[in-house]
């Protein structure tokens, strides 16, 4: 899943939406979770694709208010690590 369609490769927004089948169940994996809004736009754009989206999985929470914004809007998330798990004490 790509934040927008890229001007060479396959120029797709989507990889892999010729395997979406109606109703697949997928996870998106984000590498970073700041705000939401792009893990949230990209849920949007696996479901136009015919994916159901059953939940995130994210390498770091930056913990800046997106965790929530994920969870209120009905979808779970896991989280790998948190930025706080980064820094020294």
């Amino acid at each position: 899943m790509r934040k927008a369609k890229k001007d060479h490769g396959t120029t797709k927004l989507v990889e892999g939406d010729k395997s979406l089948k109606p109703g697949l169940k997928v996870a998106l994996l984000e590498d970073v979770v700041t705000t939401g809004g792009s893990s949230l736009k990209a849920v949007e754009s696996l479901r136009a694709a015919g994916a159901e989206v059953v939940g995130i999985v994210a390498l770091v929470d930056r913990q800046e208010g997106g965790a929530e914004t994920i969870r209120s809007a009905g979808l779970p998330l896991v989280t790998i690590a948190t930025r706080g798990d980064f820094m020294e004490s």
